[in-house]
């Protein structure tokens, strides 16, 4: 069903590398069977988290990240090979010595009612302050900490319940950061967050690796935002195997699109974007340069146009400055036919002289 290749994930960085925080050997996850073999999700990982770093584990909808995630963090036991923590194997340690090595930032709302937000950051300590809950000076110091770190010191005594989607995730965040973890793990962090959100907390999960030499990892769906901002990436297509490297190698050896091939949409190399098959209508050569030249090619893929930049075709759309404000010129066989001073009406413009 999957590979036996075992692909090793790990950091090219000048000089001595540090040892990984969370490792795997021939790790196999998937499900046990009342009857019969237990069912394999994906098998022979071999990959490595290390401090300072973030990963992205990326995949189509069922193909086991939620599983691999539940796995990493000590919920579900692994049909075969092994996980190591801190260079330990995670099946030989309690779980509250799991839960100071490594947290667990899952999708869920918290039911927490009325509960401030310093109460919800506070019960990060759990592994720390053991039966009693009750927290010393330097425990509530980690949480005082932990909150400024996400930058929400301000809520502190705000009902949970009374926070945005954005506020709630980082409350969350703070309090796994509470646990002083080596190893955080995030499922779907952004899963509920507008597009402004999504960016901030994937730059505040890349300040968290960076600065506290930490090994963050988070399963997501945010495509773009894993390929500018993760040091990592680990691929997990249907049926595997896992593929780890930088996001830039895994885009140029046709990993990326192999992923998610058969999804419905296509993976484009040049631009690092997804989009819907199309026929396209024509070619157009367009010579711009800056944000209008961006903006024009974008509208003009949009359109179902195949756009050039070298000048090699009949159709030709041009920016240029016309009475004091953008225009773009359109040529047909190296003859001015029109300027158009919008984008809107560039594409109207074509759209007479092109059949959709």
């Amino acid at each position: 069903m999957t590979s036996n290749a075992c692909i090793h994930a790990s950091v090219h960085t000048a000089g001595m590398q540090e040892p990984p925080s969370l490792e795997t050997h021939g790790l196999a996850v998937g499900y046990g069977a009342s009857r019969g073999a237990p069912r394999a999700v994906v098998e022979e990982v071999c990959v490595s988290l290390r401090p300072g770093e973030l990963v992205c584990l990326l995949g189509p909808n069922g193909a086991g990240k939620s599983t691999l995630i539940r796995t990493l963090a000590g919920m579900q036991k692994p049909l075969a090979g092994e996980i190591r923590l801190d260079g330990v194997p995670l099946s030989t340690l309690s779980a509250a010595e799991v839960a100071r090595r490594m947290s667990l930032v899952l999708t869920d709302r918290p039911a927490v009612g009325l509960m401030p937000v310093s109460t919800l950051v506070s019960l990060g300590r759990h592994p720390y302050t053991g039966w009693s809950g009750r927290l010393k000076r330097e425990d509530e110091e980690v949480v005082r900490r932990a909150m400024a770190d996400v930058g929400i010191e301000a809520l502190a005594h705000r009902p949970v319940c009374e926070l945005s989607d954005g506020e709630r995730q980082k409350a969350m965040i703070a309090r796994a950061l509470a646990q002083e973890p080596q190893v955080m793990i995030l499922d779907e962090a952004t899963a509920f967050l507008d597009l402004p959100r999504r960016v901030e907390l994937m730059h505040l999960l890349l300040r968290l690796a960076r600065t506290g030499r930490r090994a963050v990892l988070l399963a997501t769906h945010d495509l773009d935002l894993a390929l500018r901002c993760a040091h990592r990436l680990w691929l997990l297509p249907h049926g595997g195997p896992l593929r780890a490297g930088i996001p830039e190698d895994l885009v140029l050896s046709g990993a990326f699109s192999e992923t998610f091939s058969g999804s419905g949409a296509v993976f484009d190399p040049g631009s690092g974007a997804f989009a819907a098959p199309c026929v396209f209508r024509g070619t157009v050569a367009l010579k711009a340069g800056g944000v209008p030249g961006l903006w024009t090619y974008r509208a003009l893929e949009r359109a179902c146009y195949r756009v050039v930049e070298d000048g090699r075709a009949d159709l030709c759309v041009e920016v240029v400055a016309r009475n004091g404000a953008t225009a773009w010129r359109i040529e047909e066989k190296g003859e001015t036919r029109k300027y158009v001073f919008c984008l809107e009406s560039l594409l109207d413009a074509l759209d007479t002289r092109s059949p959709k």
